[in-house]
């Protein structure tokens, strides 16, 4: 019983802790970039891998 609760307690803040990274805002990028939305930046994009 006390280990599925320390189970559940590690995968809620793994979830928040994950959410609250994605939340922060970048060098002028937002939430959509960080999932695919088109950034001039990404590291790996039609042509091949770019600057970081």
């Amino acid at each position: 019983m006390l280990i599925t609760f320390l189970m559940i307690t590690n995968i809620i803040l793994a979830i928040i802790l994950i959410v609250l990274v994605l939340l922060q805002q970048g060098k002028g990028s937002d939430l959509g970039s960080a999932f695919g939305g088109g950034s001039s930046n990404s590291l790996f994009g039609a042509v091949g891998p770019s600057n970081f």
